[in-house]
C-alpha cells in the first residue's frame, strides 16, 4: 500500500516537471519567434514618407502623379497612427497641412475634398484654358472630360516686306498648324437636344483644358487670332500630328510642311 502511494507521488511529480519544461520551451519559441519577426522584413509594415514638401491643400492625386513619397518597410510599432501604405487612399483627398520630407503620411493629414474645382486636376506645370466652341470644332456630344485632343489653327497671315512691315496690297494667305498635342479635357459640353448653330459658341457652349505653362501663349493667341478646331486622340499612347505649318499649296502637293517661300514671305520661316 505504501509503495504504491510513493509511486503514484512520484509519477504525479514527473508528469508535472515535464509539463512545466514543455511550457517552458513554448515560452522560449514564442520569444524567439517575436524577435525574429520584428528583424525579419516580411515582419515590418509598409508606409509612404515624403520626399519633398507638399503644400497644403495639395491634391492626392498630384502627390501620387508627382511621385512626391517614397515607400519605406517599419517596424509596427514605428508606424505613425493612420500611416497610409496604399498610394490610392490618396486619392479625391487634399492636404489639410503642410508635410515636410521625412514625415510619414498619414490619414490625420489629408482629408477628403469637397471641392468640384478643375485645379486640383492640374499639375503643377499646367494651367486650365477654356475655350468656346460651336458643335463641329469642339466635338460637342462626342469629347468628354478625361479625354485628350490636339489643338489645330488657321490664321491668316498677311505676307511680309524686307522691312518685316505688311506688303501694300498683300492678300493674306491662310496657314494652319498644331499648336498643342495630347490636351487632357477637363470639362466638356454636352450634347444638345435642340438643332445646333454656328452662334452656339455665344450661348457658353466651351471646353475645358489642361495646357503646359510653356504653351499657354501660344494657345491664348491662336484663340484671339485664329480658328481653333479640337482633334480627338485615340485612348493611351498614339502618334502625334506634328507642328509643321500648312497652307494650300502643302495641301495640294500632299506635303505636311509649305514651302519656305511662304514660310519665308510670312515671317513663320524666321
Amino acid at each position: 500500500m505504501l509503495t504504491r502511494v510513493v509511486t503514484s507521488r512520484i509519477g504525479a511529480l514527473v508528469i508535472a516537471l515535464l509539463l512545466a519544461a514543455a511550457a517552458a520551451a513554448l515560452v522560449v519559441v514564442y520569444q524567439q519567434n517575436h524577435d525574429s519577426s520584428l528583424q525579419n522584413p516580411h515582419g515590418k509594415v509598409s508606409v509612404l514618407v515624403a520626399t519633398q514638401t507638399i503644400d497644403q491643400f495639395t491634391p492626392g492625386n498630384q502627390v501620387v502623379d508627382g511621385h512626391m513619397f517614397r515607400l519605406d518597410k517599419v517596424a509596427p510599432d514605428s508606424a505613425a497612427d493612420g500611416a497610409i501604405s496604399n498610394p490610392d487612399d490618396l486619392k479625391g483627398l487634399v492636404a489639410r497641412n503642410d508635410v515636410y520630407p521625412g514625415e510619414q503620411l498619414t490619414t490625420n493629414q489629408f482629408q477628403r475634398s469637397q471641392t468640384t474645382s478643375i485645379a486640383v486636376k492640374l499639375q503643377p506645370n499646367q494651367r486650365a484654358i477654356a475655350f468656346p466652341v460651336d458643335a463641329s470644332s469642339g466635338l460637342i456630344g462626342q469629347v468628354q472630360a478625361g479625354d485628350h485632343v490636339d489643338v489645330v489653327a488657321t490664321f491668316d497671315v498677311l505676307p511680309l516686306g524686307p522691312n518685316g512691315l505688311p506688303l501694300t496690297g498683300g492678300q493674306a494667305i491662310p496657314l494652319t498648324r498644331t499648336v498643342v498635342s495630347d490636351a487632357l479635357v477637363l470639362t466638356a459640353p454636352a450634347a444638345s437636344s435642340g438643332p445646333t448653330s454656328s452662334n452656339d459658341s455665344a450661348h457658353g457652349a466651351a471646353i475645358t483644358l489642361a495646357i503646359g505653362t510653356n504653351q499657354v501663349n501660344d494657345v491664348l493667341f491662336a484663340q484671339s487670332k485664329g480658328t481653333v478646331w479640337f482633334v480627338m486622340r485615340p485612348p493611351g499612347k498614339s502618334a502625334d500630328i506634328g507642328g509643321g505649318v500648312v497652307d494650300v499649296g502643302a495641301v495640294l502637293r500632299g506635303s505636311n510642311h509649305a514651302s519656305g517661300n511662304v514660310l519665308r514671305v510670312t515671317g513663320a520661316g524666321r
